[in-house]
């Protein structure tokens, strides 16, 4: 473990320990195991274990909005029962209105500058997120927001049909964990940089370009490498000696990349690489 993340850890227990009054050595041990899974493939499956202690919720994601003065939400993490398949479609449906896209937007800017804004909804009848919830066995979602500089996050918590409605005691519970979890996401988005969240399918930039998707088909195939690198969290030396070419040609590589596929900034390729449909 990096010094910078055992202090972020130190950091979270005495937060906790503020926050809940006498937390059980199982709980603070819990916290532990999911400060030190937050970089890793694990860390989804830990967060809903985490949460068990206080409340049952078999999904969770984050929409994340790589600038806050361009904003674009993307689903940038998902985890739990609902499939990743669905989960990403979900996304897309939801993404595609205008008015969801304002909403996802609006709450991440209202939230303070150094706290979280929390709220708790689920669709009206007879609306499309309805739909859609029904269809996974969703009966209601709790979210939390922030916005650190430039960047933005949401995080959302999804309870199932079966498991009911949140009662307050539990709804409170969460009002003091949730915020962690969330913290957890953004310290995942800072750990492995621009590394594809949930993007389990093998698709990476070489691989749109090959398949003529939408601006990665302008990319050179040197380029696209550097892309990928760059997906995967690759700093510029990492991939100066992978690819056996000088840094600066790596740097040359990448603005050229950038140019093309029109953003500023590993984040925003990450965003743009989330949004793109990845051919199969």
């Amino acid at each position: 473990m990096g010094l910078g993340l055992f202090f972020y850890m130190e950091t979270v227990l005495e937060v906790l320990m503020q926050q809940l009054p006498a937390p059980s050595i199982e709980v603070l041990s819990d916290l532990e195991r999911l400060i030190a899974i937050a970089p890793k493939e694990g860390f989804g499956g830990a967060a809903l274990q985490f949460l068990s202690n206080v409340s049952r919720i078999e999904n969770f994601g984050a929409y994340h909005i790589a600038d806050l003065a361009r904003p674009r939400p993307a689903l940038s993490f998902w985890s739990g029962r609902i499939t990743s398949y669905w989960f990403q479609r979900d996304a897309e449906l939801i993404l595609a209105s205008r008015d969801s896209q304002s909403r996802i937007i609006a709450q991440i800017q209202e939230a303070p500058s150094d706290d979280v804004h929390m709220d708790r909804w689920h669709p009206k009848p007879g609306s499309k997120r309805k739909a859609i919830y029904d269809r996974n066995g969703v009966v209601e979602r709790v979210a939390v927001s922030s916005r650190d500089g430039r960047s933005g996050l949401r995080s959302f918590y999804l309870r199932s049909t079966a498991d009911g409605w949140f009662d307050e005691d539990e709804y409170a519970a969460l009002c003091k964990v949730l915020p962690i979890v969330h913290g957890l996401i953004g310290l995942r988005h800072q750990i492995v940089g621009t590394a594809r969240h949930g993007a389990g399918d093998g698709a990476n930039a070489t691989r749109l370009r090959d398949t003529n998707v939408q601006g990665f088909v302008g990319l050179t195939p040197r380029e696209a490498e550097v892309c990928d690198l760059l997906l995967d969290g690759k700093s510029i030396a990492a991939s100066a000696l992978q690819l056996d070419i000088s840094e600066a040609t790596i740097r040359t590589l990448r603005q050229r990349a950038f140019r093309k596929l029109q953003v500023g900034s590993a984040r925003e390729l990450m965003a743009l690489f989330i949004r793109t449909p990845h051919a199969n």
